[in-house]
């Protein structure tokens, strides 16, 4: 077969081992790995050559071949004259994810926190203003929306959390659409009340647990400077009494990505339902770097964490999923539709999700909280709308990796997104600058297409969700 059957233009990778082939196309986000030896040629040869129906059909599938004028790839793909058969992008003009922090105080003095900061006047944003904007979230035309609560520590707060639930939840039900809660806590010394409040507005409920005592300790310490790990498990103890299954985010650093197996092991030994572990940001309590993971550093202590996952599988031990990174990744690698919203390109920042800090300021996203060049608007005299329309926001949205150096001919760009921008602001100082954990992304994903061919299974333990390329209920969705 030749003649309108070729190579998408914009780079093709390939990776060679035995007698498989990887091969990757950055400007589609398409990957296979082949052991027909006629296509390896194909494709060493620059698409030049015989080529079957089926191997065709195939590689057109999976994104590896232009046929007829017309290229499958996610919506990102940039068009260089052919005609791109992407699904339909889950791109948001409105939020469907309002995060709320509630104030910024809190009951712990963790040594990394990224939302505390010495000497800062303390602010409550309160109920009438969350309800404000939960008004202006249930008037937009779409059909549901999670509202969720940060700190400082948002239980501390839970008098004004009360109000707002219960009035989302009335406008909601009479404007026939759906809300859901979710909330970010420590955990520490929950009481009664409140865990019977969650339970009752089946909150999805995370909290901050770094491992074992020893680990969390190091860290995450009350304002007399002990350790609240033992507050911490008695109220992840007392949620599981109440009917809630929490999950658990733990802070993965230099100093403990050593420990990043008994980490996992004791937090699922706790009964949590998934696991995150999140590299330390820059910034924050955090004076220096000298607890922040490179790209090379974070692979390797995740990969780690695969492998022992694997092994917890095999063995019949229970394997709670990583959530976002890496079952996030693993959703780039079995889809051109990208679910998760922080590998989208454009993000979900000002499109997916919005952030009403402490003080009523709006911003793109909650990371950015606080980072004065991020601030969109403020509720008390802004409409998130209006927010929405602001330059910095525009400009987010048109962050995508063919226009970042450095990413544009990287073959993993359509699965990473460029990374955070938030964190390639705070690194680099331009939001448009690629991702300062760029040696992550660029070993993950080859490790994790390798690992799937070379042990069956292994993502469905990781966390992957059915389908793949080619799933008939993906192929309804082509424009």
């Amino acid at each position: 077969m030749s003649g309108t059957a070729q190579l998408p233009d914009g780079g093709i990778y390939i990776d060679d081992r035995d007698e498989a082939s990887l091969v990757v196309s950055g400007r589609t986000g398409g990957w296979d790995i082949i052991h027909d030896k006629q296509t390896r040629e194909w494709i060493r040869n620059g698409g030049t050559g015989p080529l079957s129906h089926d191997q065709a059909d195939r590689l057109h599938a999976r994104g590896l071949l232009t046929r007829s004028g017309a290229t499958r790839g996610t919506s990102a793909t940039v068009s260089l004259g052919d005609r791109i058969l992407a699904p339909r992008h889950q791109m948001r003009r409105y939020p469907v994810l309002c995060v709320f922090h509630v104030h910024n105080w809190c009951n712990l003095s963790c040594t990394y926190c990224y939302t505390m900061a010495d000497k800062v006047t303390r602010n409550r944003l309160g109920a009438d203003l969350m309800i404000k904007a939960v008004d202006e979230l249930v008037s937009g035309d779409l059909p549901t929306t999670c509202l969720e609560f940060h700190g400082g520590e948002p239980t501390m707060a839970l008098h004004d959390i009360r109000r707002v639930v219960l009035h989302a939840e009335d406008v909601y039900r009479k404007a026939g659409k759906n809300v859901s809660f979710s909330i970010q806590t420590n955990g520490y010394r929950l009481s009664d009340e409140c865990c019977s409040f969650l339970a009752e507005h089946d909150f999805s409920v995370r909290v901050s647990l770094d491992g074992d005592r020893a680990t969390h300790n190091s860290a995450r310490l009350n304002h007399a400077g002990r350790g609240s790990y033992d507050g911490v498990v008695a109220g992840i103890t007392k949620l599981r009494s109440f009917g809630i299954v929490p999950h658990a985010v733990a802070v993965l650093h230099r100093a403990n990505r050593d420990k990043i197996t008994q980490m996992y092991d004791a937090m699922v030994d706790l009964g949590v339902a998934s696991v995150r572990f999140l590299p330390v940001f820059k910034g924050g309590e955090m004076k220096d770097d000298s607890l922040w993971l490179n790209g090379r550093e974070y692979f390797e202590a995740k990969w780690d964490l695969i492998e022992h996952i694997l092994d917890r599988a095999a063995r019949g031990l229970p394997t709670p999923i990583l959530p976002n990174l890496v079952s996030g990744e693993l959703g780039a690698l079995t889809s051109f539709l990208r679910r998760y919203m922080c590998l989208r390109q454009p993000c979900g920042a000002g499109s997916n999700m919005v952030c009403i800090d402490d003080n009523g300021d709006l911003y793109p996203c909650e990371e950015m909280a606080g980072i004065s060049e991020f601030r969109i608007g403020n509720l008390n005299h802004d409409t998130i709308l209006d927010a929405f329309a602001t330059p910095i926001v525009q400009h987010l949205r048109g962050r995508i990796t063919a226009a970042i150096d450095g990413c544009r001919d990287c073959p993993w760009r359509q699965f990473c997104a460029g990374g955070c921008s938030h964190k390639s602001h705070t690194e680099f100082g331009d939001l448009r600058h690629g991702s300062e954990h760029c040696a992550y992304y660029q070993q993950i994903f080859r490790a994790l297409l390798w690992l799937e061919h070379d042990r069956p299974g292994s993502w469905q333990v990781l966390g992957a969700q059915p389908g793949d390329l080619y799933a008939s209920q993906e192929a309804r969705q082509w424009h």
